[in-house]
């Protein structure tokens, strides 16, 4: 396998365009990370040089932009994995003078679509020579002829479908806005059209996290910094030569309301009221309307399951994140006599009894640390003795145990209390649930959950090898509370607000689970994660974190 590669695309557009799956599926059995696409057509007499080989200019057109909208649709079913990059420095309706790349990985394979490149693929130094001077090559260089892959390989007849080919207007300054959590093909479309249709810059808007609270599993999204710093890397890497303004919006209008300059918006299917509302906000400025560009939704050919959008978005990429490894499970030499332990915590209502027990059904062993909870406050047992002589007589009941409402009333009007109270119970459970850890051990379970809502703050984390944590809106857990246990909407707050927020929890988890739909797609969720548990307990040494 290679990391990285180049596709040299020479053939006609409308040919070439017929033939992207034939080549993706050859290409993804070789490309283990990233594969650059570089668009040279060559016109039906002319024969391409190898010597002399060299980057010459393309001018965007339809048939350009449909070939670049197509390969990325189909990469996106055919090679999921694999991230590709459409090179378009050279890609330009107005003369260039810098037309080689600098990529940010070198390339160690050139995958070639015709015969013209034949001779040179068996001694490769000249070709090498002269496509370094374009392309970032590796020091060691593979050339493959693909034209191979398909039937009666040659020049392609040029039709009168291709002859109609319109050249694009563009524009001296484009801009557009979005989330662009962990880049997908829809944002690669998104924003090659805008670093094709602006000719000097682009101003790329990214959503602050507070513009993105309603957005589905809005906790997994990635920090504003990562999501910039994502835009300007592939923007940069496919399109150098031009000049890239990104920055964080608060709100919907960003620079597209401070920049006169500005003469188009490239916006999706989904954002198109938002480009008409920034015009509006123009005019009222005095400022001239933008024109406005939309970019038709993809269609995600590699949907899994009906809960994820049938179009490719971010709510599906971090949907697809559930149940999956996000971070690399600290080391646990300690632990090594025990089975392996997940931790499972969550707020309350967020469903962790209904994950255990069907973590149970696919050979888990639960430990429940709430039950556990009561067994510390029965009399004889060490806490007991301690929080009598902390708290008093007063708070027993008339046949000496311990009246944990009366306990209660106390210790939540004073935090210092709160604190103690935790500071002596806490171990206990601690300790028991590693005793209830080791019984399991001695009965060959495999794997022990240790379901545990306190699990972080209590730092019973300490005893657990990953820490799997359940999130839903708070919104939907307010409702769970209201509906199943007869409190208060005031109250259920009141709860929700003394507990870790998801994201705090998100930032200690391995692995982060999400019962807000039906239980078929919670189930499918824990079937992931047992499945890839499985095969992290198989192969210990190959665990690869995902985010």
């Amino acid at each position: 396998m290679f990391q990285t590669g180049l596709l040299i695309v020479t053939q006609p557009l409308l040919a070439s365009r017929n033939r992207i799956p034939i080549y993706l599926t050859g290409i993804k059995k070789l490309i283990q990370n990233t594969l650059y696409v570089h668009i040279q057509p060559v016109t039906p007499r002319a024969a391409l040089d190898v010597a002399n080989f060299h980057i010459e200019q393309v001018p965007y057109t339809t048939s350009v932009r449909s070939f670049i909208k197509e390969f990325y649709s189909k990469s996106a079913s055919l090679c999921n994995n694999l991230d590709v990059r459409i090179l378009l420095n050279h890609i330009s309706n107005k003369p260039l003078h810098n037309l080689s790349f600098n990529l940010h990985s070198h390339c160690d394979i050139v995958f070639i679509d015709s015969k013209s490149f034949g001779v040179a693929t068996s001694t490769n130094d000249d070709l090498f020579k002269c496509m370094q001077k374009s392309f970032m090559l590796g020091k060691s260089v593979e050339f493959k002829l693909i034209g191979s892959w398909v039937a009666n390989d040659g020049l392609h007849v040029v039709t009168e479908k291709e002859a109609e080919d319109e050249i694009i207007k563009t524009y001296c300054h484009t801009v557009l806005g979005g989330t662009f959590d962990r880049l997908h093909i829809g944002h690669k479309v998104l924003l090659s059209e805008g670093a094709l249709l602006g000719q000097n810059s682009l101003t790329v808007g990214v959503t602050v996290q507070a513009m993105n609270q309603k957005k589905i599993l809005h906790e997994l999204i990635q920090s504003i910094d990562d999501r910039q710093k994502a835009v300007e890397e592939f923007l940069t890497d496919v399109k150098s030569s031009l000049t890239y303004n990104i920055v964080p919006i608060e709100d919907i209008f960003g620079p597209t309301v401070k920049d006169s300059k500005l003469e188009c918006i490239i916006l999706s299917e989904e954002t198109r009221k938002g480009g008409e509302l920034i015009n509006q906000e123009r005019e009222k400025r005095s400022m001239s309307r933008l024109d406005e560009y939309v970019i038709e939704l993809l269609e995600d050919d590699a949907r899994l399951s009906q809960y994820e959008e049938e179009k490719i978005s971010s709510s599906t990429t971090r949907k697809r994140l559930l149940g999956m490894l996000l971070r690399q499970p600290p080391p646990r030499p300690e632990l090594s006599s025990n089975p392996y332990v997940i931790g499972l915590t969550g707020g309350i209502a967020s469903g962790k009894t209904s994950v255990c027990q069907y973590l149970e059904k696919l050979g888990a062993a639960v430990v429940d640390c709430d039950k556990l909870g009561h067994v510390v406050y029965l009399n004889g047992t060490p806490a007991y003795e301690k929080l009598v002589a902390e708290f008093g007589q007063e708070i027993l009941t008339e046949d000496g145990e311990i009246n944990r409402k009366a306990l209660g009333a106390k210790v939540f009007a004073d935090k210092s209390l709160l604190e103690k109270l935790n500071s002596i119970v806490w171990p206990e459970i601690g300790r028991l649930a590693a005793e209830k850890i080791q019984q399991f051990h001695k009965e060959g379970k495999a794997v022990v959950v240790l379901e545990a809502a306190l699990l972080l703050e209590a730092g019973w984390d300490k005893i657990v090898h990953e820490v799997w944590t359940n999130i839903i809106p708070p919104a939907e857990a307010v409702r769970r509370i209201t509906t199943e246990r007869n409190l208060s909407e005031e109250e259920a707050k009141r709860r929700l607000g003394s507990q870790l927020s998801n994201e705090d929890r998100i930032k200690r988890s391995n692995v982060v689970l999400c019962p807000l739909w039906e239980y078929e797609y919670t189930h499918l969720q824990i079937d992931r994660a047992w499945r890839l548990l499985q095969q992290r307990l198989s192969k210990p040494d190959e665990v690869r974190p995902r985010m």
